[in-house]
């Protein structure tokens, strides 16, 4: 498991109180016949029995459309996929639940207007979009320098903030 999908996973075990599995690989196939494998990053359930399935993009240098693979057409697709929604329901059954799109400010646009944009796409195809920043400054916020935690990423966040060392960049 990526960093960015540990970090995900203990905001949402954390501040959402979700069970969550990880990395549920699944098989995709082309449409020439070829295969290949893929994964649900996260498939979560809370405490009222509601589902939902976590993808998540980190990219701090580039934004969407500037590769051919990373559209929002692809990434939009990547989480409709036939394959990923029989996996899903393998697990959960029919039961209902949600998409949700995890990525970066950065990923979307510098511009609030352009995000604004992207999310309405997304949106329009019934994927709801978060993003890292606001969930890490959650998780930092959830975090007590006197608590005990048996994540290195919460620990690590944990060290952080007791040395004060996060102040200027979450302000």
């Amino acid at each position: 498991m990526d960093v960015n999908e540990e970090i995900v996973k203990q905001w949402l075990h954390s501040c959402k109180q979700q069970f969550t599995i990880d990395d549920i690989r699944f098989k995709v196939f082309g449409p020439k016949g070829g295969s290949n494998y893929s994964n649900v990053d996260l498939l979560a359930v809370d405490k009222a029995g509601k589902y939902y399935d976590y993808e998540i993009k980190w990219r701090s240098v580039y934004s969407l459309g500037a590769t051919d693979k990373e559209t929002p057409a692809a990434l939009i697709n990547q989480m409709l996929r036939k394959e990923r929604v029989e996996k899903i329901k393998s697990i959960i059954g029919r039961k209902p639940y949600q998409k949700i799109f995890i990525t970066t400010y950065q990923m979307f646009g510098r511009s609030q207007e352009k995000r604004d944009k992207f999310v309405k796409i997304f949106n329009s195809n019934k994927i709801q979009v978060l993003f890292f920043e606001e969930i890490i400054k959650e998780l930092v916020s959830a975090i007590d320098v006197k608590g005990r935690y048996d994540s290195e990423v919460l620990q690590t966040i944990r060290m952080i903030k007791y040395f004060d060392l996060l102040k200027e960049s979450l302000d």
